[in-house]
């Protein structure tokens, strides 16, 4: 347990930014499976329509530092990959 007032401080601090991080993983996350359930059934328009919002989010994430920038490049060419594979 934290003995000062700025540890104490810091805890806050530490426990808001951990929980943003969580709920912005999460947001990213979820759109991901979105976009995946969508190209698993070969719904070209459904897919056609998340594709840039799901670029967006993970870029977004990569803005506030949620991901590395190798990450998130990789993540965006796996995303186009997958959109293109659906015949």
């Amino acid at each position: 347990m934290a003995n000062h007032k700025q540890a104490e401080k810091r805890m806050r601090q530490s426990e808001t930014r951990r929980l943003r991080n969580r709920a912005n993983n999460s947001r990213v996350k979820t759109f991901i499976k979105k976009f995946e359930q969508a190209v698993t059934t070969q719904d070209k328009t459904q897919a056609a329509e998340l594709l840039p919002v799901v670029v967006k989010e993970v870029m977004k994430a990569g803005a506030k530092g949620l991901y590395h920038k190798n990450k998130i490049s990789r993540k965006i060419s796996q995303i186009q990959k997958a959109f293109n594979s659906i015949a």
